[in-house]
């Protein structure tokens, strides 16, 4: 009697484990500095061959920004105007802004290849070190923002309406 006790114990706590799994898909995350980051508004934009990523929370936006992406591309930050990674935070009624522009900040943007992607959707890697737009407006203890292990994936990308001709009489 014991035996069949134990065995029916031993099942009902089997049957009783669960796993719970949460899916982030779509996802646009970072460690900022030490911190793990996660953007709960994400959005990836297509216009004229550029790429504009961008995930924000409440009170912060990080936006990536890429002229003439191609899939599979990786694009260097802070050598440039043309691929730009930027940092805001709204802060007791003031915006501080952090960038890669032309020859401030560094890092890479790597879209994962053709073969990677979901048809649709967007996904890749980043790194980027941002400074101060206007040194007159710094974080307090922040005089740069760094942002590493960025991974967005699978977000929806979005293209402009097509413009439809009107023919001419």
């Amino acid at each position: 009697m014991k035996k069949y006790f134990l065995f029916a114990l031993m099942a009902v706590s089997l049957v009783s484990c669960e796993e719970e799994l949460t899916v982030n898909t779509p996802t646009f995350e970072a460690m900022k500095s030490y911190d793990f980051w996660r953007a709960t508004k994400i959005t990836a934009n297509v216009d004229n061959g550029d790429l504009v990523i961008v995930g924000a929370t409440d009170s912060e936006n990080v936006t990536l920004f890429i002229d003439n992406y191609e899939l599979g591309g990786e694009y260097t930050l802070g050598t440039d105007n043309y691929n730009v990674a930027t940092y805001s935070k709204t802060e007791k009624d003031k915006v501080y802004l952090y960038s890669t522009s032309s020859s401030t900040g560094k890092g890479y943007i790597k879209l994962d290849p053709v073969e990677k992607q979901t048809p649709g959707t967007i996904s890749g890697t980043f790194y980027a070190e941002m400074v101060p737009v206007d040194p007159a407006l710094v974080l307090p203890e922040t005089p740069l923002v760094n942002l590493n292990k960025g991974v967005f994936f699978r977000i929806p990308l979005v293209y402009p309406p097509a413009q439809l001709e009107t023919p001419n009489p």
